[in-house]
């Protein structure tokens, strides 16, 4: 994402709360595919997904007038939709069902046994890291957020940002390469 795509977010969300109904055509050309990949990883389906950010536009509408003019748009966004994904798995536990989709990955010649044990090695190097090295890695990854997003969505400094990222990843990656045990938090 650039600078200038991000001063466009910003500038359509306030034309959005000025009541400019293209601007929202606009911002939509712009993130909704964006948009789709956070509420995917939230929900792990695509259909799921897809009314997530019909429903996180319908909130940016609504929230547009609270908008802080300065603020990251792209972030605010990010985040609407990361709430939205959320507030909807909450709602669907209570009424689950088996969705046919969720189960394509079984035949896309992937040996689920080797991808079972690869997802295992991440879930267990993700598990010793701190929460905030958690919070950045998947904001860099799934998110797609720049050290200056997270730093802002987080109420950190881009520095303490950086070496989050850096020591998440390392401890990842020793893990990963070899490590016998989940890599231990130091601090």
């Amino acid at each position: 994402m650039t600078e200038q795509d991000r001063r466009l977010i910003t500038q359509y969300i306030s034309s959005i709360a000025n009541g400019n109904v293209s601007a929202l055509e606009d911002l939509s050309r712009l993130v909704s595919a964006r948009m789709l990949s956070v509420a995917q990883s939230v929900v792990r389906n695509k259909a799921t997904a897809e009314e997530v950010v019909q429903d996180s536009f319908l909130r940016i509408v609504q929230n547009a007038c609270r908008f802080r003019a300065g603020s990251n748009g792209y972030a605010w966004i990010c985040k609407i939709t990361q709430n939205v994904a959320l507030n909807r798995l909450r709602s669907d536990s209570r009424d689950k069902t088996v969705n046919i989709d969720d189960f394509f990955h079984l035949s896309d010649g992937t040996d689920v046994a080797e991808q079972t044990a690869a997802q295992v090695a991440v879930r267990q190097a993700m598990s010793a890291l701190s929460d905030l090295e958690k919070r950045v890695i998947y904001q860099k990854y799934f998110m797609d957020f720049s050290v200056r997003d997270s730093a802002e969505s987080l109420n950190k400094s881009k520095s303490a940002v950086a070496r989050a990222i850096t020591r998440g990843e390392e401890k990842i990656k020793n893990y990963l390469s070899g490590g016998t045990n989940p890599p231990q938090d130091v601090l």
